[in-house]
């Protein structure tokens, strides 16, 4: 089914761990495989930065559905373009869906923020300082479900300061959104883990710790099939620990960049039927970093 632009959209599970990962040229000691590791620091890197090097392909153990394919803790420099395409089969001789070209750091300032002597004012994308501001990570969702076998990832960053590219985690994953939106009242927040300690003069030194994005939402108008055949399958595969691509909104707006993330659940919340046929749902989401 075609994604809304304009609906909350959840994604999971991560089928990478049921793949294989293959081309490119990566570092011995830093292969490619490391992407298949779901702690985000351990990160795979290309041996340089030349579109050659810096592709993959990911061949899934049978067709399963697609929608939305992640890259996250990447190392891709603001002028970086990506390109994804979708096959029915591991040979490839089947396409099924094409990105073509895109950037991968999408426009995240109006113009009015940024004086007009900047190097990105007029795509209001953004700056090579602030970049490692932002969480990094890729998010590209198909026009529609593909059932799919075999997906070819190319990374044209040849300017990429490093001389090479790293990222920590693929994700490969259905899309579902809800047939009603998110209920009124969600929050999005950070979960702050920074600490002080207290010298004797009372000068207080903070052990910075990096913030993580938080969601808090209700799905209030489900029904029956969306409850236990969606959320109640979520819950039992994902758990706590389980990966899931949060998104609040997809069209290309710089608030959304802010509300997507690659996220686990905190707790996880009964499910409740207040109504004959509605069935509600609360999610509670932690950023992994």
């Amino acid at each position: 089914m075609a994604l809304n632009p304009d609906k909350i959209t959840l994604c999971w599970p991560n089928l990478v761990d049921k793949a294989s990962l293959s081309g490119g040229a990566w570092l011995a000691g830093l292969p490619l495989a490391l992407a298949q590791d779901s702690t985000l620091a351990v990160r795979c890197k290309s041996v340089d930065a030349t579109p050659e090097s810096t592709w993959f392909d990911i061949t899934l153990d049978k067709p399963r559905p697609i929608q939305c394919l992640a890259i996250a803790a990447h190392s891709f420099s603001a002028p970086a373009r990506y390109r994804v395409r979708i096959y029915g089969d591991v040979e490839q001789q089947f396409p099924l869906w094409d990105s073509a070209w895109q950037t991968v750091w999408p426009q995240l300032f109006a113009t009015s923020e940024l004086e007009w002597e900047y190097d990105n004012y007029w795509l209001g994308t953004i700056a090579e300082d602030d970049r490692a501001l932002y969480t990094p990570l890729l998010t590209v969702f198909s026009d529609d479900v593909q059932l799919a076998q075999s997906v070819r990832v190319e990374i044209d960053d040849a300017g990429n300061p490093e001389g090479a590219v790293r990222f920590g985690r693929v994700f490969l994953a259905d899309a579902w959104q809800p047939d009603v939106n998110v209920s009124f009242g969600i929050q999005h927040g950070f979960d702050n883990a920074t600490e002080f300690a207290e010298a004797g003069d009372r000068t207080e030194y903070a052990d910075v710790k990096r913030q993580r994005r938080t969601a808090t939402f209700s799905l209030d108008w489900l029904s029956e099939e969306e409850a236990y055949q969606r959320l109640y399958s979520l819950q039992r595969v994902l758990g706590t620990h389980g990966e899931v691509v949060y998104a609040f909104n997809l069209a290309a707006r710089p608030e959304n960049f802010a509300r997507t993330f690659l996220a686990r659940q905190q707790q996880l919340d009964p499910l409740a039927q207040p109504y004959e046929f509605t069935h509600t749902n609360s999610m509670k989401l932690l950023e992994i970093l």
